[in-house]
C-alpha cells in the first residue's frame, strides 16, 4: 500500500511538470522558518525549500470555499509554527479524500504532501499538492507540543493590529470568527474581538477558581464539623 502511495505521488509531480525530489518534512520546515532569527535565514531556508515537495500533518482547516466544485480553496493552520498553510486542491483523488465521511470542514485536520511556492504573511503557499489523509489535531501522546500539555502555552499570536495578542490553547476556538471579523471590522477589529473575549473568559475563570476554591475550603470546615468526637477510653 505504501509502495502504491510512493509510485503515485511520484507520477503525480513528474506528470505536473517538477523535477521529483524527495519528499520532506513541512511541518518541521514550518517551525524552523518561524523560528528563524533575521530575514537572511528565513530566505536561506525558504531558497532550499522552494520547488520541493513537503509532508504536512496535523493541519487544521481554518477557510474552506467550496464555491467552485472542482477546486477547494483551503487555509489551514500549522500548529508547531503557528503559521498557515494556503493551498487548492484540484486533483480528483484528493478532492474525493475531502468529501469522505466525516466531510472535510472547517476546523477538521487533514494531512497534505505539496510543493512549496511562496511565502507571504505569515502563509506558506504550496502548489501543486495531494491530500493524503484525514489528520488529528495534535500529535499522540508522548510527542505533544508545549501548548497541548499547558492549556495555557500560547496556541496563535496576532500582530497585524495596534497590539499583539495571543490566543492559548483552551481558547483556540475564537479562530473560528476571523475570517468574518478581519472582513468586517479589519485588523484592528479582530484585535479588539479577541482582547475582549479572552479578558472575558479570564474573568469567568477567575470566577469559577475562586468558588471552587471557597467550595472545597467549606467542605473541609463541614467535615469536621461532621466529624464524630472520640469515644473517651
Amino acid at each position: 500500500m505504501k509502495t502504491t502511495a510512493c509510485i503515485a505521488l511520484s507520477l503525480y509531480f513528474t506528470g505536473s511538470g517538477l523535477v521529483l525530489a524527495d519528499t520532506r518534512n513541512g511541518n518541521d520546515f514550518a517551525l524552523f522558518f518561524s523560528e528563524a532569527k533575521n530575514r537572511q535565514e528565513q530566505a536561506d531556508l525558504f531558497n532550499d525549500a522552494k520547488g520541493n515537495p513537503h509532508y504536512f500533518r496535523y493541519l487544521q482547516i481554518m477557510e474552506i470555499d467550496e464555491s467552485n466544485p472542482r477546486a477547494v480553496a483551503i487555509t489551514a493552520f500549522e500548529p508547531a509554527s503557528l503559521m498557515d498553510v494556503s493551498f487548492i486542491v484540484t486533483k480528483r483523488h484528493s478532492l474525493a479524500k475531502l468529501m469522505e465521511d466525516p466531510r472535510s470542514q472547517q476546523g477538521h485536520a487533514i494531512a497534505i504532501t505539496g510543493v512549496v511556492k511562496s511565502i507571504k504573511d505569515k502563509t506558506i503557499t504550496v502548489s501543486p499538492l495531494i491530500v493524503r489523509h484525514k489528520d488529528v489535531l495534535q500529535p499522540s501522546r508522548g510527542k505533544e507540543m508545549f501548548y497541548e500539555i499547558d492549556a495555557s502555552g500560547t496556541f496563535y499570536s496576532y500582530t497585524g493590529g495596534k497590539r499583539p495578542v495571543s490566543l492559548t490553547y483552551q481558547d483556540r476556538d475564537l479562530l473560528q470568527f476571523r475570517d468574518e471579523i478581519l472582513q468586517s471590522k479589519g485588523k484592528q477589529g479582530w484585535t479588539e474581538f479577541l482582547e475582549q473575549k479572552i479578558a472575558e473568559r479570564k474573568k469567568e475563570r477567575a470566577a469559577k477558581a475562586k468558588a471552587y476554591k471557597e467550595k472545597v475550603k467549606q467542605d473541609r470546615v463541614n467535615e469536621q464539623a461532621n466529624k464524630p468526637e472520640p469515644l473517651d477510653k
